[in-house]
């Protein structure tokens, strides 16, 4: 587990790196040729910034192995720190509307240049491919946070690409379109923070999926011996996922046998990439 973390990191520092230069480049592009809508998207690589340095503390501290305070680990160090960048994306995301949408009341636009759509393209052509890399070594991982952080890579590639369109239309006499397209993209900053502090929430209050749960109980139904399945129970710590299950089986089993069929469980579970489960057999009456 540990070693796929390291790996995921990889990922991480690659969205960081890719983020930087391109946040730095529209920002100066935007800001030189006169485009808001540009200038916001370098805001919006911007909070990507933020969710990849969170992506690599959380990982990093992640790593650290379970001690006296923490006997289940690091882990959720993932989900507090998106928590706490998912309130900075969509404070960026206010800001940028907020400064825009004066302008639009107030008809203070111009005609960005033609670089500003060679800029937009470009980038979203590389976020597209930073996004196929990322998707790939999450799945390899199973890191939730960089499968996250995959899918915000492919948000921006297509954000990017949707503003180089938009802001063709600025070079045929609409100038509007650029301030327009800017106040969109404030309001996707802002949705992107709304989903990231959502699923933050619904982890670390202990929320987990229902279709998780199903796809394990039917792992575990397979297992000879297993007459019912009582309860289970899951928890997501960060990537991983921790399992509480009551298993009934043949009352007149003997405890050794009961302990193979628990033992049976528990591989099968692992197997199906479940990091640590608990579980416990129940006679059949």
């Amino acid at each position: 587990m540990a070693n796929n973390l390291r790996i995921a990191q990889r990922g991480a520092y690659i969205s960081l790196v890719t983020y930087i230069v391109l946040s730095i480049l529209k920002y100066i592009v935007g800001t030189s040729y006169h485009s808001s809508a540009l200038r916001a998207d370098s805001l919006n690589n911007l909070t990507d910034i933020f969710v990849s340095v969170a992506v690599l503390i959380g990982l990093k501290i992640s790593i650290k192995p379970a001690d006296k305070n923490h006997p289940y680990g690091h882990m959720k160090t993932e989900n507090i720190t998106t928590l706490i960048v998912s309130f900075i994306i969509m404070f960026v995301g206010i800001e940028v509307i907020s400064t825009n949408i004066p302008k639009l009341v107030q008809g203070d636009y111009s005609e960005p240049s033609t670089l500003t759509i060679w800029v937009s393209m470009a980038s979203g052509i590389i976020m597209f491919f930073v996004y196929l890399y990322n998707s790939n070594l999450s799945k390899k991982t199973k890191s939730t946070s960089l499968k996250s952080a995959a899918r915000d890579n492919l948000s921006d590639a297509l954000v990017s690409m949707g503003t180089g369109i938009g802001l063709i239309f600025t070079q045929f006499g609409y100038p509007i379109m650029d301030i327009i397209l800017a106040i969109i993209l404030g309001g996707i900053i802002v949705y992107t923070g709304f989903t990231i502090f959502k699923e933050s929430i619904f982890t670390l209050s202990d929320g987990f999926h229902e279709k998780d749960l199903n796809n394990y109980v039917e792992a575990i139904e397979d297992i000879p011996g297993v007459i019912d399945i009582p309860s289970i129970k899951g928890r997501y710590h960060g990537n991983s996922v921790f399992l509480d299950v009551t298993i009934v089986v043949d009352k007149n089993l003997t405890l050794d046998e009961a302990h193979d069929i628990c033992d049976l469980v528990e591989n099968q579970l692992r197997e199906a990439g479940v990091y640590s489960s608990y579980v416990h057999a129940e006679p059949n009456l």
